[in-house]
């Protein structure tokens, strides 16, 4: 780079700096028991100082609760069927034997996932092996336990029968499809079967099964029929039942017997209280991508928005953390589709249609069931102006310790302050901040004004390693040793991606009582 480009590269940067903007608030939704723990200051303080930083706060109530609620559409509808807890949205096994209580299944995708939750007592007959990759070592012992598993593609269907042969063991299967076609559009998907090859697939089982020489039956046992659906779309998933019903019918004309329908997960669930932000800051991101409105974000990142010649072009790369059809919703609506973009169907909701056939329908929900079941807490390390001014707020913790799928977690955090004067503000104007009077503060005198916005920034050793994008309007600038509280962490956010870094060890995990809050039980 020569010297005059470089120069302009640092003159862009602070004029970027300098004309900048704070994010738009989010306001999360806050259960009851969150609401409750804070207020509970010291008991705060003394979590993160037993337990570290990060630590992953957890209860199981809420995910009682919310079997329940994701059940009652069925049960209104007198649709047989059930749920399959989603393993992999969460790794702690008190949730498994949560929904051992309640009576659901576990969706599992790892030979690891499915022995420990054999071992926490869920019986065989309610795990469902849906792994990518699945190798000779998982498939033989999800046979030999009798847990149903889903076939994605035609090595893992050979492997499961030559597996199934060689311990002369009936393999209980399911078959994922895909490639479903609505509004004259294929809803795309890099998971199972093309649904064009269904009625080949199902003659090719139940020729095997003819074939089969002397006493021995087929020994792959064909029971239900899945699809796995990326969109938050209910005209998408109701398409892909309808689907898997015309597949259903076809298995029975070659001698299949199919129970039910599997619509895999992705139940959708809100995160945040009004709907009002959450759309001022999809508008406000846009524009400011567009140039329209000052930089929101960490170096103007557009969050899967970019900026071509003035035009803004991508998709949001944010889940839907408002949502007019949250969980049992969505179910429901699901359940009522009729106008699902398929010719010729009888018109009748879904729900109809399943219980004339007399089949069974399944979700595998794993964010949905984890619902308001998890918080993270994290301690402030530091705060310090960077090369374009902008405050950073470091943590003790790293983005993978709270990592969404997608571009950024949009729920606004609250802070526990450990200042000299104790009040009820909130990090962003939108909750409550608690202080406890035994920290002093450092002199602020260097550092930039809170309310001209904040990055929340981790410890990796990485300039990537920014906890939110989102430039914050704090109330107060925290205080080292202050303590920010993240809500509604424990679907995906504080697992799926953690990772160990620079010899630390991962962060610990706390189970609470949500009324007493004593802790139950904690990871090592």
């Amino acid at each position: 780079m020569s010297r005059a480009s470089g120069t302009k590269e640092v003159r862009d940067n602070r004029k970027l700096a300098a004309d900048h903007a704070c994010a738009p608030p989010l306001t999360p939704k806050v259960a009851p028991w969150m609401a409750a723990l804070l207020q509970q200051d010291q008991l705060i303080k003394t979590i993160v100082s037993t337990y570290g930083s990060p630590a992953h706060l957890l209860v199981t109530s809420e995910f009682k609760r919310n079997v329940e609620d994701l059940l009652s559409p069925l049960k209104e509808r007198n649709v047989d069927g059930g749920l399959f807890f989603a393993r992999k949205a969460n790794k702690l096994p008190w949730f498994v034997s949560a929904a051992k209580e309640q009576g659901i299944g576990v969706d599992t995708a790892s030979l690891t996932e499915v022995v420990e939750t054999l071992e926490l007592g869920v019986p065989a007959e309610k795990v469902v092996v849906t792994a990518i990759g699945k190798d000779d070592a998982l498939v033989t012992k999800s046979i030999e336990a009798g847990c149903l598993i889903v076939i994605d593609n035609a090595d893992e269907l050979a492997l499961i029968d030559s597996v199934a042969r060689r311990l002369n063991k009936q393999a209980r299967v399911g078959l994922r499809f895909s490639g479903f076609e609505v509004k004259e559009r294929t809803v795309y998907s890099r998971f199972g079967f093309p649904a064009e090859d269904a009625d080949a697939l199902l003659a090719s089982l139940a020729g095997e099964a003819a074939s089969s020489s002397g006493n021995q039956n087929n020994l792959l046992s064909l029971e239900v029929l899945h699809a796995h659906i990326d969109r938050y779309d209910v005209g998408e998933r109701a398409c892909a039942g309808r689907y898997l019903l015309r597949i259903a019918d076809r298995a029975a004309h070659y001698g299949h017997k199919v129970r039910g329908i599997d619509l895999g997960g992705g139940i959708l669930m809100r995160y945040l209280e009004s709907e009002s932000q959450w759309k001022e800051f999809n508008k406000v991101l846009v524009d400011s991508v567009r140039g329209d409105h000052p930089p929101i974000t960490y170096l103007s990142d557009g969050l899967g928005f970019y900026n071509v010649d003035g035009e803004v072009r991508g998709n949001a790369d944010l889940y839907p953390s408002w949502n007019p059809i949250s969980k049992e919703r969505f179910i429901a609506a699901i359940l009522d589709d009729t106008a699902n973009g398929i010719e010729g169907v009888s018109g009748k909701p879904l729900h109809k249609e399943l219980t004339d056939r007399g089949l069974r329908l399944f979700f595998e929900p794993g964010r949905a069931l984890l619902d308001n079941a998890g918080v993270t807490l994290a301690r402030v390390a530091f705060r310090k102006k960077d090369t374009l001014g902008s405050l950073l707020v470091g943590l003790n913790m790293n983005r993978f310790n709270l990592r969404p799928f997608r571009a950024e977690f949009c729920v606004d955090p609250f802070l526990v302050s450990c200042g000299e004067e104790t009040k009820l503000v909130s990090a962003t104007g939108s909750g409550p901040v608690l202080s406890c009077p035994d920290n002093a503060s450092a002199s602020l005198s260097a550092l930039p004004d809170a309310a001209d916005g904040a990055f929340l920034v981790g410890c990796l050793c990485s300039e990537s390693d920014t906890i939110f994008r989102r430039r914050l309007k704090l109330e107060q600038t925290p205080n080292a040793g202050d303590i920010m509280f993240f809500v509604n962490t424990a679907g995906y956010l504080a697992h799926h991606l953690e990772v160990s870094t620079h010899g630390n060890p991962l962060p610990r995990n706390v189970l609470l009582d949500a009324e007493s809050f004593q802790v139950i039980a904690a990871t090592d």
